[in-house]
C-alpha cells in the first residue's frame, strides 16, 4: 500500500513523461541486474527510457527501448577462471578497473555502431544516466545532449567518486574500497587508509583520466569539456550500500544509498526448485554459489575436493551452482551434492529450508542473504569481497575461510559452526530487519530522486558548496597557513617587544647602580 501511495503522489508531482538515456558500457551482468531494476522502474512510471547495454532482456516492458551492444565486447558472465585474479594486488585490481573495464571499454563502446548513431539523433533527452566505475567517458553524452546527469554505483562508493559532488571521504573514520578495516580504526589502519585513498585517486587519474580524456575529445568533439569538469556537473549519485551493512558516514543531499535496489519479492519456487529444495534435504539446504564471473570448476582440484570431503559429512543437501561436467576428473563428488548451471538465487535463498550460503562476498548476493536473513561462509577472492565478508564477519553474519586456506577441516568447521551456533541465524534475521526498516523501498527512494532531479532541472540546490573549493580551501590549508603565519609574527613581535622591554629595565638599572 505504502509503495502504491508513493508511486500515485510522484505520479502527480512530476505531471510528465521525460526521455531517460541510460548507458551501461561495462560487460559485467553483476553491475547491471542493479542499474536496469533502476531504468525498467523508470519505464514502468510511465517515462521513455533508451538503454545502451550488453545484457537486453527478452521481454522488456512499454516505453523502455534496449540499443543492444551485444557482441562489442567480451562478456564477464561464468566465463573466468580463478586464475584470471591469481596474484592480485590493489594495484592490479585498479589497474583491471580503470583500463580493461575502462579506457579499453570505453574506447570499444563509443567505437559502435550504436553509440554513433546515438551522436546522430535528434531526440532531445531530459536527463543522462550513467555508472561511475572504470571511465567517465559516458558523461560526455550529458554535455552532448545539454541534460542533467545521475551516476550509478553498484558497490559502496568509490575512492574517486566523492570529489564529484563534495562527499566527505574523511580517511580518520570512512574506510576506503580497498582497505579491509572498520570505521574504528587504529593508527596504523588510518595511516594505511588515508595512504590508499590518495594512492588510487591518484591511479585513477593516471590509468584513466588522461587517456579517457582523449577518446572522449576524439569522439565528442575538441570543443567537449573535460570529463573531470563534467563530473563536476553530477547532479546526484546513486550508490549500492546501505548504513545498516556497512558504515555511518556523513554524506550530501545528492549522495543517496539504495543498497539491496536490485531485490525483487522473493516468488514461489517452480515445482522443479520446489522439489529440489524440499527432497531429499535432511535437516536443510546448503545454497553454494561464487557469483556470476567466476567459475567454481576452475578451483584447484584439492581444493575442491576437501570442500566435497567436508559436505559429504554434514546431514544437508548442497545445491551448486555450476556444471558437473566441468569439474576436473577423478574428484569424488558426494550424493549429497546437486548441480545446476542457474538457479533463481532470490527465490531460493528465501526459502525456509535454506540453511547455510556460501559464497564469494559478492555485494548484491550478500544484500540478498541479508534480506532473506541466511547466515554466510564466505571465500573471497576479488575487489570488494573480502571486504564485504570482514563487514558480515564483525556483525556475526559470516565465517570467512580464504582461498588458500580451502581444506575439508576448514570448510566443515565453519559450516558447523555456522549451522549449529544459534546466534549466526539469530544475527542474521536482526540485521535483516534493519536492513528493510526504510521509509520507501530502495527502488521507490531510487526513482523519487531521478524525478527530483528531472523536475528541477538538475536540481542545484542539491549541490554541496564544498564540491566547488580547491582541496587546499576544502581541507582549510590556506586558512591554517594564514593562521600559522599569524601566529609566527606574533611571536616574533612578542619576542622583540620582550628583548627591548628587558633591555630597558636592565639598561635603567645599569644606570642607577653608575
Amino acid at each position: 500500500m505504502r509503495s502504491v501511495f508513493f508511486i500515485v503522489i510522484s505520479t502527480f508531482a512530476i505531471g510528465q513523461t521525460a526521455n531517460i538515456l541510460g548507458i551501461f558500457p561495462m560487460p559485467g551482468k553483476s553491475h547491471f541486474v542493479m542499474f536496469e531494476r533502476l531504468l525498467i522502474g523508470l519505464a514502468e512510471k510511465g517515462h521513455n527510457v533508451d538503454i545502451a547495454t550488453h545484457f537486453p532482456t527478452k521481454d522488456p516492458p512499454a516505453r523502455y527501448n534496449q540499443l543492444s551492444l551485444v557482441g562489442s565486447l567480451p562478456i564477464f558472465v561464468n566465463n573466468l577462471s580463478l586464475n584470471a585474479f591469481d596474484g592480485f594486488t590493489n594495484f592490479h585490481m585498479i589497474h583491471f578497473m580503470t583500463k580493461i573495464c575502462g579506457v579499453d571499454v570505453c574506447a570499444a563502446t563509443l567505437n559502435t555502431p550504436v553509440l554513433r548513431d546515438l551522436k546522430k539523433t535528434k531526440k532531445k533527452y531530459d536527463l543522462v544516466v550513467t555508472e561511475i566505475f572504470g571511465s567517465d567517458c559516458m558523461l560526455g553524452f550529458g554535455h552532448y545532449f545539454k541534460a542533467p546527469t545521475v551516476s550509478l554505483i553498484s558497490s559502496i562508493s568509490l575512492p574517486w567518486a566523492g570529489d564529484r559532488i563534495g562527499n566527505p571521504d574523511n580517511p580518520s573514520y570512512i574506510p576506503n574500497y580497498f582497505v579491509s578495516t572498520t570505521a574504528k580504526m587504529s593508527l596504523f589502519e588510518r595511516v594505511e587508509n588515508t595512504i590508499m585513498l590518495l594512492y588510487t585517486k591518484f591511479l585513477y587519474h593516471y590509468f584513466s583520466s588522461k587517456e579517457s580524456n582523449k577518446i572522449a575529445k576524439e569522439f565528442f568533439g575538441p570543443e567537449l569539456p573535460s570529463l573531470e569538469e563534467l563530473a563536476q556537473n553530477t547532479s546526484l549519485v546513486i550508490v549500492n550500500s546501505h548504513f545498516s551493512i556497512s558504515h555511518s558516514r556523513p554524506t550530501v543531499p545528492n549522495f543517496i544509498e539504495v543498497g539491496g535496489l536490485h531485490i525483487h519479492e522473493p516468488k514461489p519456487l517452480s515445482k522443479y526448485f520446489e522439489n529440489l529444495v524440499t527432497s531429499d534435504a535432511n535437516k536443510g539446504i546448503i545454497y553454494l554459489t561464487m557469483g556470476s564471473m567466476i567459475m567454481t570448476e576452475t578451483f584447484d582440484p584439492e581444493k575442491l575436493q576437501g570442500m566435497f570431503d567436508a559436505f559429504s559429512e554434514l546431514p544437508y543437501k548442497v545445491l551448486w551452482k555450476a556444471k558437473r561436467e566441468n569439474f576436473p576428473q577423478g574428484l569424488k563428488i558426494p550424493k549429497n551434492i546437486h548441480f545446476e548451471n542457474w538457479m533463481p538465487q532470490m527465490d531460493i535463498l528465501c526459502h525456509p529450508n535454506v540453511k547455510l550460503f556460501v559464497s564469494h562476498g559478492g555485494l548484491m548476493g550478500s544484500q540478498e542473504a541479508v534480506y532473506c536473513g541466511v547466515p554466510r561462509l564466505g571465500i573471497p577472492l576479488f575487489a570488494d569481497q573480502d571486504n564485504n565478508i570482514r563487514a558480515s564477519e564483525r556483525m556475526g553474519l559470516t565465517i570467512k575461510v580464504a582461498y588458500d586456506d580451502i581444506s575439508k577441516k576448514t570448510i566443515l568447521e565453519a559450516s558447523k559452526k555456522l549451522l549449529e551456533d544459534p546466534t549466526y541465524k539469530q544475527n542474521a534475521e536482526r540485521v535483516s530487519k534493519q536492513f528493510k526498516d526504510r521509509p520507501l523501498s530502495a527502488l521507490d527512494t531510487a526513482i523519487y530522486w531521478v524525478e527530483y532531479v528531472i523536475r528541477h532541472k538538475g536540481a542545484p540546490q542539491l549541490r554541496s558548496a564544498g564540491a566547488d573549493l580547491a582541496w587546499y580551501q576544502y581541507y582549510l590549508v590556506d586558512v591554517v597557513v594564514i593562521l600559522a603565519s599569524g601566529l609566527f609574527v606574533f611571536l616574533l613581535l612578542t619576542t622583540y617587544v620582550l628583548k627591548l622591554v628587558l633591555r630597558f629595565i636592565y639598561g635603567n638599572h645599569k644606570h642607577k647602580i653608575e
